[in-house]
């Protein structure tokens, strides 16, 4: 009985996860349609923003492919349940961690990509302002003209500043939310492996 209810919940995650892949198509096509990608493009010449949704999307389809995984870990008969009752049997101290290990150890990799798109926003701010500093010390002078030149050029690094911050944080909170559901899902299966051995 309670393997057929956290069968359930990593059926229910799977094809959440799957929910929330299609709406993030769907933002993706939206954007396309009113060329806010190309301004994405336009705006941060550097890369690092493109770099940022690269790296989402891969950590996206891998939170996908785990979703999956833990369908069939929560199955009466998985691996994750022989490999603890043989530890259990041969060495009890070390059971709990083995299964730790096989539970959340995939799970924290992926928590350091998902702070890697904050740092990524990070460093893009970090090389709008250089680029910003670097066109004010090119300056030779500072008549009206050349302030006006200066201040369309200073939006260039502004805005490698901003569209990497925004990107940065969006895609951690995005694979933050997928990664938390992961984290309980794998919870609920170890509680559910523990409490049934020990019953």
């Amino acid at each position: 009985m309670r393997g057929t209810r956290v069968e359930t919940v990593t059926q229910q995650l799977f094809w959440g996860w799957t929910v929330l892949a299609g709406v993030a198509l769907f933002a993706a096509w939206w954007l396309q349609a009113r060329g806010l990608w190309r301004a994405l493009l336009e705006g941060d010449p550097s890369g690092i923003s493109m770099a940022i949704v690269a790296l989402a999307v891969v950590v996206t389809l891998w939170c996908g492919r785990r979703a999956w995984q833990l369908q069939a870990q929560a199955a009466a008969s998985s691996p994750w349940r022989r490999a603890y009752e043989g530890a259990r049997a041969h060495a009890p101290e070390q059971a709990a961690a083995l299964l730790a290990e096989h539970s959340h150890g995939p799970h924290e990799t992926a928590w350091w990509f998902a702070a890697s798109a904050i740092k990524l926003g990070l460093l893009g701010t970090v090389v709008g302002f250089i680029v910003m500093a670097s066109r004010i010390g090119a300056m030779p002078g500072f008549d009206v003209d050349q302030i006006q030149a200066l201040l369309k050029q200073m939006t260039a690094g502004m805005a490698i500043a901003l569209y990497t911050t925004l990107v940065g944080l969006t895609a951690n909170l995005w694979l933050g939310l997928q990664l938390l559901l992961l984290d309980r899902a794998a919870d609920r299966i170890v509680a559910d492996i523990v409490g049934g051995v020990s019953s």
